[in-house]
């Protein structure tokens, strides 16, 4: 059997162990459940924020003429406006509420359109009243100008055309901040994240149990350390590539479903796409370090012991992306340490979405990455070599590498 055929077999059977037990079955079925249940959530909340909000003034025949200038005005602020016409007795039965029923009207506005009376059955709605007052106060205008003869439409199109023209002696730049895409980012990022621990957690345990159990040793006898190393990364990270893209596609899904893509101009797909992108390069780069270190320890009582500081090597590169890219996007650390392979999977997307990257910057990051990928796999394949056939204590890091 050649060495591609023995790892996809081994990556077979991570697959089909890890991928399909109970727990993970549970744990991301949570996840998709979490997610739509927050879509839900936040839709309703949405929707209810974003509906507008329904005045009703009742409208006496002596202030008619106030009509489209309350119209206008109720659009200006945004406010759906109904106004009946009612007679004052109508009006105080609408104010009141019929029969002890809700009341049908919020105020009721009578007399002189140039000074109309506002009434309302107790206290003041102060919307209301500024919204009246700004009709009250354009109806004015409109018929002073028509005493004067002019054309209140003409003088409404000067008014609203009489700015000034604002520019800056500094050139805009073409890559601005885009919040949404910001977002995207900071989304993105924290999937990773959470992958990328779950994976590396799974390669970590799997070797302790194999080594407990000593399963490790007759697979040994058909297989190559390197093999078994290999095809358990690699199934391994084909179940967590099916999270990144299971979770980040009802993510996307998720937005999409808010309407929050309504107006913005990220491409979702793309995010996506990058997702799955920088999940394979950081996935390759802590994997391996999770796979190689793990076979220094030989109880499941000592896996803290390995995995602990290869969190921190995750979380550092993650807090450093929240505090320090949006305080300083461009700043000589945040590009620096961009190009550096355990934080380019996290830094790269957020500072792409500050509009700060150079055209070079990515693909180099990428490029970078790729060269350092085989010098750890010699280090943590002559790792697992040494480690994971040692019983007892923990393996020292620097007699594994010795070997």
């Amino acid at each position: 059997m050649s060495s591609l055929s023995t790892v996809w077999l081994v990556a077979r059977r991570e697959v089909k162990t890890r991928m399909m037990t109970k727990a993970n079955i549970i744990s991301l079925a949570v996840m998709l459940v979490l997610i739509v249940a927050g879509s839900i959530v936040g839709n309703y909340f949405l929707n209810r924020d974003a509906a507008p909000e329904v005045m009703t003034v009742a409208v006496a025949e002596s202030v008619s003429e106030l009509t489209p200038q309350l119209e206008a005005a109720a659009q200006g602020q945004d406010v759906t406006l109904e106004l009946p016409r009612m007679t004052a007795d109508e009006a105080e039965e609408a104010l009141r509420g019929p029969d002890g029923e809700d009341p049908t009207a919020d105020a009721f506005l009578d007399g002189d359109p140039a000074s109309p009376e506002l009434i309302f059955a107790e206290g003041q709605d102060a919307e209301i009243v500024g919204l009246v007052a700004s009709a009250v106060q354009a109806y004015v205008v409109d018929a002073q100008i028509s005493e004067l003869g002019g054309d209140p439409a003409e003088f409404g199109q000067a008014l609203a055309a009489a700015a000034p023209q604002v520019r800056t002696l500094e050139t805009a730049e073409d890559d601005e901040f885009d919040g949404a895409a910001f977002g995207v980012a900071m989304v993105m990022i924290s999937v990773l994240l959470f992958a990328l621990i779950g994976s590396g957690s799974l390669i970590a345990m799997g070797v302790v149990e194999e080594k407990t159990s000593r399963v490790v040793e007759i697979l040994l006898a058909t297989i190559k350390p390197t093999q078994l190393l290999a095809g358990k990364i690699l199934g391994i990270g084909i179940y967590g590539l099916f999270q990144v893209v299971v979770l980040g596609g009802a993510l996307a899904a998720a937005v999409w479903a808010l309407g929050l893509t309504d107006g913005i101009s990220v491409d979702i797909g793309a995010a996506l796409v990058w997702l799955i992108v920088w999940f394979l390069l950081g996935y390759a780069l802590y994997a391996l370090l999770f796979g190689g270190f793990a076979a220094l320890v030989s109880r499941q009582e000592d896996i803290g012991s390995v995995t602990t500081p290869l969190m921190f090597l995750l979380f550092i590169p993650f807090y450093a992306t929240m505090f320090l890219v949006p305080n300083d996007p461009d700043g000589t650390l945040a590009t620096v340490l961009s190009q550096v392979p355990f934080f380019a999977p996290f830094m790269m997307p957020v500072r792409d979405a500050f509009g700060v990257l150079a055209p070079w910057e990515m693909p180099l990051a990428i490029a970078i990455a790729v060269v350092v990928i085989p010098l750890l796999v010699w280090v943590a394949a002559r790792v697992y070599r040494r480690g994971v056939l040692h019983t007892g204590g923990r393996m020292k890091l620097t007699d594994a590498l010795k070997g």
